[in-house]
């Protein structure tokens, strides 16, 4: 057995965002906090919570009560993938950005990609595009 089926219902306000914890994504993360700031969700990183002696559980746990996951295919984080993986396979609603298209893998290419530039400009405009995105799921998907 890999991971515990948490006793818990999905958080229709939570949105789980798996990316690179490298340095260069931080000013990256803090504009998708903002973006789901700006339409009333709740945002949350793995590194946000400690709760099981496992980081992968913990990784499930927060997919698996998440409403909406985005993800930063930028770089090929291969973790990032299998947690992609394990999104679409508990059918949730799923968010790719990348800093280019390159980075989309093949098995993932026919989803729409949100491209950002990590520069201030850049990462104002992925702020406005994804509070946009959500905003479409919740009122399409969600029932909110």
């Amino acid at each position: 057995q890999v991971f515990t089926i948490p006793q818990k219902n999905v958080d229709k306000k939570l949105v789980s965002v798996m990316m690179p914890f490298a340095k260069e994504y931080q000013e990256v993360y803090e504009a998708i906090k903002f973006s789901c700031e700006d339409v009333e969700m709740d945002c949350k990183r793995a590194d946000d919570i400690w709760k099981n002696s496992e980081i992968i559980q913990d990784i499930f746990e927060l997919i698996f009560t998440s409403s909406i996951v985005i993800a930063d295919f930028s770089s090929r984080n291969p973790n990032v993938f299998y947690e992609i993986g394990i999104a679409h396979t508990l059918g949730k609603q799923v968010i790719p950005i990348a800093q280019s298209k390159e980075d989309v893998p093949f098995d993932l290419y026919h989803h729409r990609v949100l491209v950002y530039h990590n520069n201030n400009e850049g990462r104002n405009v992925l702020r406005k595009t994804l509070a946009s995105r959500i905003t479409t799921i919740k009122n399409e998907f969600l029932g909110s």
